[in-house]
């Protein structure tokens, strides 16, 4: 997530409008998740900023997860966050009851969202990651992301703000091409970035890639860990590792925009133009609701695991603004992935466009 005091930007809700949420819906009777490591969360500030944004204040709650390991350094962690995730869900999906998970980074990732399952959420939102080839949590983590796809829950993540690379910081990098996790667990919908530009008053995007700025890229690329899903796989996608040429779960699913001057939400009552991919998985997760909320008034169930279906439409239909232009290397001579026509390692199968994924996702049995 990147942060700078400037302005415009775009509001969430001015986001949704971009990519033609269906808006009609306010994702009432809906439960959506948000898996929390950070610092504590200020109610006061949160209704502050929600009030700068004119909008209604929705149904939050905060659960705290193993709670005694939450430490007093973390606890003075800042929570912006959250308040990005929060501020993201909570203008698209007002109606939609909002519970924040917070436990003990990292330890408390797999606790949080098997307690998020539990409580009959139908949606998941995770802005956090790590090195796959490092994490030491992956195992019980895809136990618990197994579970939740049996409870019919949807879970969305973040695809990482480290380009290629995933590290911030290319100098510490290995000169591999990594990616990140839970991102890339075969269980979730990853989320990847792309930029905004505008050209005589015309919109487009591409790759989101600042690196040579220091303000991040767009996670992407071929897991190390994780072979090519029987879903990837049908939808002809074989993409070779950069760094062996195997073949494996590509990441990310999907796209949107997550450029640090893209996004303008409130922190503190003041406007703060905000991005990373962190601001991605919970949009994705506000037009899951959305859909759920239209299912359900039809006696349809939600969405659940709804890569399948997705991957499947998508090879099929017109439901993503293809994007082909940009990469996602972490430096200009540093491995990683192009954008090209069709799904990549860097957009996946693009930006939604809402209106077409809203009724093919709610046609759907």
């Amino acid at each position: 997530m990147m942060v700078k005091e400037t302005y415009p930007g775009l509001l969430p809700m001015q986001i949704a409008k971009h990519y033609g949420f269906p808006l009609q819906y306010t994702g009432k009777e809906q439960s959506i998740a948000i898996i929390s490591l950070g610092g504590e969360i200020n109610m006061d500030e949160l209704k502050k900023d929600f009030q700068a944004m004119r909008v209604p204040m929705p149904d939050i709650k905060v659960v705290l997860v193993e709670p005694e390991s939450i430490t007093t350094e973390q606890n003075q962690m800042p929570s912006g966050e959250t308040h990005l995730d929060v501020e993201v869900i909570g203008s698209i999906c007002p109606e939609a009851k909002i519970t924040i998970y917070r436990g003990p980074n990292p330890s408390g990732l797999a606790a949080a969202v098997k307690k998020a399952v539990a409580d009959k959420n139908s949606v998941i939102s995770i802005s956090w990651g790590a090195s796959e080839i490092s994490s030491d949590h992956n195992s019980e983590m895809e136990s618990v992301l197994e579970n939740a796809i049996k409870e019919g829950v949807t879970v969305c993540v973040s695809a990482g703000d480290g380009g290629s690379s995933d590290s911030r910081n290319v100098a510490d990098a290995d000169g591999k091409a990594h990616v990140g996790y839970p991102a890339s667990s075969h269980h979730v919908l990853a989320c990847g970035g792309t930029e905004l530009l505008m050209k005589n008053g015309e919109r487009s995007e591409v790759v989101w890639n600042n690196s040579n700025i220091g303000r991040g890229a767009t996670g992407g690329g071929v897991s190390q860990l994780f072979g090519l899903p029987s879903w990837q796989s049908s939808a002809g996608i074989k993409i070779p590792s950069i760094n062996t040429g195997k073949i494996g779960r590509v990441i990310p699913d999907v796209a949107g925009l997550a450029a640090g001057g893209d996004w303008k939400i409130y922190q503190s009552d003041k406007a703060v133009l905000i991005g990373g991919t962190s601001a991605v998985a919970p949009l994705w997760a506000s037009l899951i609701a959305l859909i759920n909320e239209a299912r359900a008034e039809s006696g349809k169930s939600q969405l659940g695991f709804v890569n399948e279906r997705l991957y499947d439409l998508a090879a099929n239909g017109d439901l993503f603004t293809d994007i082909t232009i940009g990469n996602n290397k972490s430096a200009p001579n540093y491995p990683g992935y192009d954008a090209t026509s069709g799904f990549d390692a860097c957009s996946g199968w693009g930006t939604p466009i809402g209106s077409k994924l809203f009724e093919a996702l709610t046609k759907l049995e």
